[in-house]
């Protein structure tokens, strides 16, 4: 099953490329103010989550009404958003007998902390091939438990490989610099700013949980 999560970062996703996600997912959910991403891009949510404290009250209001599914949670919890909406989309998966494929969006901008616990977050979710897809960057959760592989078909572009777990070994093949089975320190520098060839790259994780990072523009 492929679902989008739409967090609420204050640096939202295009309204176009919400469209073209949510037109690839087979869920789409909004964590709490991702329903003003959503309402701006026209696209109905399946599931609103979240305790409502950052999403105006008219959105809030369209999203209640339209969602088939809705989901409160009180303000004063010990879970983000964003973990109460990837809860919900393993649970769907769970009930239609499907493996999940998770994409978000809208959830890298604003504050250092935040990204370092969605990073953290979707490491613990490596099963589910999480991918982050935003206007100006894309990032993909490689595991052997999930998606292993990615193919980054853009020639001549930047992408950085950071490990997300001790133990973490990948390979990256088609770059300037060329990886074999090398062994990556947890959250090191040794994989930023690789460049893609010609052809494009391709990054195997195989051991541990890498994110590989291609930058846009």
């Amino acid at each position: 099953m492929r679902a989008l999560v739409v967090d609420g970062s204050p640096e939202p996703s295009s309204s176009e490329l919400v469209q073209k996600l949510a037109a690839e997912a087979d869920y789409v959910v909004a964590a709490d103010r991702g329903a003003e991403v959503l309402h701006a891009a026209g696209v109905r949510p399946q599931v609103f989550c979240g305790d409502a404290d950052s999403v105006s009250p008219e959105v809030a209001a369209w999203a209640h009404e339209l969602a088939a599914t809705d989901i409160r949670f009180p303000s004063e919890k010990y879970a983000t958003d964003l973990a109460l909406a990837v809860d919900c989309a393993r649970h769907e998966a769970a009930r239609r007998g499907a493996r999940l494929q998770l994409t978000l969006t809208c959830a890298t901008g604003g504050r250092p902390d935040h990204q370092l616990a969605v990073l953290g977050l979707l490491a613990e979710h490596a099963d589910a091939s999480p991918r982050v897809v935003e206007d100006g960057v894309e990032y993909w959760i490689l595991s052997p438990q999930g998606a292993s592989e990615w193919k980054i078909e853009q020639p001549e572009a930047t992408f950085s490989a950071i490990a997300l777990r001790e133990g973490t070994v990948i390979s990256e093949r088609g770059s300037r610099w060329e990886l074999l089975e090398q062994r990556m320190a947890l959250l090191g520098d040794l994989g930023i700013s690789n460049v893609t060839g010609a052809d494009g790259a391709t990054v195997t994780c195989h051991e541990g949980v890498v994110a590989v990072f291609l930058i846009l523009h």
